[in-house]
């Protein structure tokens, strides 16, 4: 599979960098920073801004599928970036003949809130608030886009080792996710490279944790 990947020089973006290429997938880095992409073979660099639809058109061009792992630094949290990136994705993807996105979200974005136990759902509200709701006015977007879409909403992100059973399930099955739902990126970059030929995830909110659900 030839994917398109923003995000790519974000922790959880060069995770699935990483596992793309180890399963044998190439990857097209569209990136405002080229030079802190990871080069390696199989890998391909396109630069342009996240608003910039005819760099996206060409980044996208001939792939099968793209991934979206962008995300702001803690000090922009309460800046715009899904919401002006993800409407350039999906005109690009349109143009392009790409029908299959993935985008990596957040426990607690949008109806997902209602997934969430206290104490996480307290920061969800608070201190997480801006960056959630500039992540759900771009997702929002995807419902009525025509592509075959999934947004993917992981607790707090950390770095470490794949674990061996994470708690993956829809989000409109109503499951209420721990309170501390601390996530793996490896787990999520798995995860993520998995929904990409799974139907099943089609048009859905899944939510993932590394800690098993109760």
């Amino acid at each position: 599979m030839r994917i398109a990947l923003l995000g790519a020089t974000g922790k959880t973006g060069s995770e699935v960098l990483n596992q793309a290429l180890a399963a044998g997938h190439s990857v097209v880095a569209y990136a405002r920073r080229p030079d802190a992409v990871t080069r390696a073979p199989g890998v391909s660099v396109v630069s342009g801004q996240l608003d910039d639809v005819d760099s996206l058109i060409t980044a996208l061009e001939g792939c099968d599928a793209v991934v979206v792992t962008l995300g702001p630094k803690v000090r922009d949290r309460n800046k715009p970036l899904l919401a002006f990136a993800i409407p350039a994705v999906i005109q690009a993807a349109r143009n392009a003949g790409v029908k299959r996105i993935v985008v990596l979200s957040a426990l607690g974005v949008g109806a997902t809130i209602a997934n969430t136990r206290y104490p996480y759902r307290f920061g969800a509200s608070t201190f997480l608030k801006g960056n959630f709701v500039d992540h759900d006015a771009g997702e929002s977007l995807l419902t009525d886009s025509g592509l075959d879409w999934t947004t993917v909403h992981p607790g707090p992100l950390f770095n470490g080792a794949r674990t061996p059973n994470p708690t993956i399930v829809d989000a409109a099955s109503g499951t209420k996710m721990p309170g501390s739902p601390r996530t793996m990126r490896a787990d999520v970059a798995a995860a993520i490279l998995d929904m990409l030929e799974n139907p099943d995830t089609y048009g859905k909110q899944m939510l993932l944790t590394s800690v098993q659900a109760s």
